[in-house]
């Protein structure tokens, strides 16, 4: 993942170089605010007082490459995933159809992958690539083009699509071998990372010849730690030869000089050297601190969940119930992550030691430590206890499956009343309300009411009710009329007050949206609040549970199901 991360920021080191567009005021601003964006001192919340000035500034001059660019800073600064992840939406939004800009959608399509694949949300990270890479091959930019296939060939590597893995690593290294000047650095990684495909899909003899070119060319521009990286490959690789003598060998010498990540995966391998070569108690203790890593991150690379294996059948070597227990405990654990972050890899991972059995052995486990607990509590008890338990399962099951029934009931009576409306839009549903004869206060002249009337109806045509934070006193001004008047006539002719007018205009705009552009349906909440003039993503989710009776995500997902289904 850190290979990816670097070469996903060093994607980004040339940006301001990448526009031939006139400078001004706005654009050099921009570009001090890209400077400010890499600089390590300044904290997000400093440079997001500073985006959202420009922003403003932006906005105003209506130039969406700028706009799309400034969402894109502070999507590349936010250390919060789902604000990344919101901002990020937002400059690909302003900046999706832009036909002169050769690195705007691209770049956000680039740092928005990054982020998904960051937090294993593997399809989503390679749709975004692929997006990325189609604004690349549109605008021929081949160095960016290469460094995205080099990001979507190390997510088809984690997810176990070797060959795929493979053929898009060697386009990459073809490409960099073409430079009569080569970056040696990102040659090695690249290397580094086809050595891996072909270890890890037991292509063995390609494993070496990569190893050897690696360690070559490392040793060449005295690059110690990529030395030492090639050296642990093929450790690993002898590992999957049999040669665990010199496997050892190599993976002890490189080890020392290994981060912590990269330590855990060649630790598995000693592990697996030691326990063939008949060294059991050293490789368990290999094996168990891959387990002390787990215990403390929750997090493990697929295939070492056969340390477990070991650690399992270890234990009942040694008739140690309690231990025998905990270790299928965390391979359960394992698995279920594995099955959550690395769907395709699922199947192929744990066909080796079917949970179902897994299951039954801990379950057995489970019994067996009762029946030695059978001293201190009789076996009356423990039936009482576990028919009270099951009992309450059952009856909290049956409650909570009608509760569920009828909330889905409820559910789908209100989303396909929302759905079931004529298509007309907002504007011509509230032109009808306008035509109803109203009794008008007497204090205000027929005349006035009507041009009001007229001025609102081109508000709501215009969606100017979509600024954020948009006033009483500043609709007034819009219309050409005095707040008190406005607020009477609203009061009247719409039978509610000015907050929920603006409100309901929002909430009924944001639902046609969802149903009818598709990019809408891709935002997070947050954006969706954003773009309907929302400042308080709260406030947009209240209103809008209050005026339909139903959620926004709720609503959002059954759009899409019954899209798919058409």
């Amino acid at each position: 993942m850190k290979k990816i991360v670097t070469c996903f920021c060093m994607l980004f080191v040339v940006i301001i170089n990448c526009y031939g567009q006139k400078k001004d005021a706005l654009w050099n601003e921009i570009e001090v605010l890209t400077t400010k964006m890499y600089q390590d001192t300044i904290s997000f919340e400093n440079l997001k007082a500073d985006v959202q000035q420009y922003l403003k500034k932006a906005q105003k001059s209506q130039r969406k490459l700028l706009i799309g660019r400034a969402y894109y800073i502070l999507g590349y600064k936010s250390p919060d995933f789902d604000t990344r992840i919101s901002y990020l939406d937002s400059a690909v939004f302003y900046t999706k159809d832009l036909k002169k800009s050769s690195n705007f959608p691209m770049l956000a399509y680039i740092a928005k992958g990054s982020t998904l694949q960051e937090r294993r949300d593997y399809q989503e990270a390679l749709d975004n690539y692929l997006m990325a890479e189609s604004k690349a091959k549109l605008h021929a930019n081949d160095s960016y083009k290469f460094d995205i296939k080099y990001n979507i060939a190390s997510l088809k590597r984690v997810l176990g699509n070797y060959k795929e893995a493979e053929i898009l690593f060697k386009e990459c290294i073809a490409y960099q071998e073409s430079f009569e000047k080569m970056y040696v650095v990102g040659y090695l990684y690249t290397l580094l990372q086809l050595s891996s495909v072909y270890y890890e899909s037991g292509q063995v003899v390609k494993c070496t010849a990569i190893n050897k070119k690696g360690v070559s060319i490392a040793l060449q521009h005295n690059l110690q730690d990529l030395f030492y990286f090639f050296v642990v490959n093929e450790g690993i690789n002898l590992n999957i030869k049999g040669d665990y003598e010199t496997a050892i060998d190599s993976i002890e010498k490189a080890t020392p000089h290994l981060s912590k990540p990269s330590k855990v995966v060649s630790d598995f391998y000693l592990a697996k050297s030691y326990y063939a070569i008949g060294k059991k108690e050293k490789a368990l203790t290999y094996f168990k601190s891959i387990d002390s890593v787990f215990t403390r991150t929750n997090d493990l690379w697929p295939p070492l969940r056969e340390s477990y294996e070991y650690l399992i059948k270890d234990a009942k070597a040694k008739g140690n119930l309690k231990l025998q227990l905990r270790y299928t405990n965390q391979l359960l654990k394992v698995d279920s992550i594995i099955h959550t972050d690395y769907k395709s890899l699922s199947h192929t991972i744990t066909n080796k030691y079917d949970n179902l059995e897994l299951t039954a052995n801990r379950d057995a486990l489970i019994r067996s430590l009762k029946k030695q607990k059978a001293q201190a509590v009789e076996e009356k008890n423990w039936v009482i206890e576990i028919s009270i338990c099951i009992t309450l399962v059952l009856l909290l099951g049956v409650v909570y499956y009608y509760q569920s029934k009828r909330k889905y009931k409820k559910y789908k009576k209100l989303y396909d009343a929302i759905i079931e409306k004529p298509n007309s839009s907002i504007e011509e549903e509230i032109k009808v309300q306008n035509t109803k004869t109203i009794k008008v206060p007497m204090d205000i002249d027929d005349t006035v009411v009507q041009e009001v009337l007229t001025q609102l109806n081109v508000f709501e045509k215009d969606h100017l009710y979509l600024e954020n934070q948009i006033s009483l006193s500043d609709v007034a001004k819009i219309v050409n009329t005095n707040s008190k008047y406005l607020s009477k006539i609203i009061n009247s002719h719409k039978k509610k007050n000015f907050t929920t007018y603006v409100n309901d205009l929002r909430i009924d705009y944001l639902i046609d949206r969802i149903r009818h552009d598709p990019v809408y349906k891709k935002y997070t909440i947050n954006a969706i609040a954003l773009e309907g003039g929302f400042s308080n993503p709260q406030t947009f989710y209240r209103l809008f549970k209050q005026r339909t009776g139903l959620k926004p995500g709720y609503f959002i997902k059954k759009v899409r199901e019954n899209q798919q289904k058409d």
